[in-house]
């Protein structure tokens, strides 16, 4: 990377930035098994995506680049917060994906983006940031083309080992405080997506050791 995009922006302070850096770094420490195992999962699950894919809640990006190496996708890493959006931006040119993941910064709840934009959208780990989780819902499913798949939810993915399971749970829990309440209530999640007008044959929810997801066809 040059030393101009190392630059913090005028719209940013010093603060911001290494605040946002030290997230970043603490996912990078502390959950990178689990963004290896969730894509791996995702890999198994539905073959190595192509089209259109919305990350919504992006943070740094961390994920966003290994789903994007790991598939064909064109991904907008949708993320609100300026100075987080500032951070995955760098990644993402420090990566050299520039050319494949679009930084976009904008609302979940509202998001920048036509009806039927998407063949696939990916959430992890941001929904109990959620103030109206029927709205993002809402907005998800029109984002999303027929045919299309979303994946929301929170959780490690199937191929931690017990041992980086243990870890990492301990760590989210104390992280989130009441807030890992959200990934623990599968029949809440089924609730929201029913008040947002999903049909019951339209999703279906799972909740075991890899984490609680919602899957929605469209």
């Amino acid at each position: 990377m040059t030393e101009e995009r190392e630059r913090v922006p005028a719209a940013y302070t010093e603060m911001d930035i290494l605040e946002a850096k030290q997230f970043d770094k603490k996912v990078r420490e502390h959950f990178m098994p689990a963004i290896i195992s969730m894509v791996r999962q995702i890999v198994d699950d539905y073959g190595v995506l192509e089209g259109v894919c919305v990350d919504v809640g992006c943070g740094t990006g961390v994920f966003t680049i290994e789903l994007c190496r790991h598939s064909k996708l064109k991904i907008f890493a949708l993320e609100k917060e300026k100075a987080i959006y500032e951070v995955a931006r760098m990644n993402i040119e420090k990566g050299g994906l520039a050319d494949r993941i679009i930084p976009i910064l904008g609302d979940a709840h509202n998001m920048p983006f036509e009806n039927e934009f998407a063949d696939f959208i990916i959430s992890r780990g941001s929904y109990h940031f959620w103030k109206d989780k029927v709205q993002v819902f809402k907005e998800i499913y029109r984002v999303l083309k027929k045919g299309g798949t979303a994946l929301v939810g929170g959780g490690f993915g199937r191929y931690v080992t017990d041992e980086e399971y243990k870890r990492m749970k301990s760590l989210r829990d104390r992280s989130l405080g009441s807030d890992a309440k959200a990934y623990s209530s599968p029949d809440k999640l089924r609730e929201v997506i029913n008040k947002a007008g999903i049909s019951k044959s339209n999703f279906r929810v799972s909740y075991d050791r890899g984490g609680l997801w919602a899957e929605i066809k469209k």
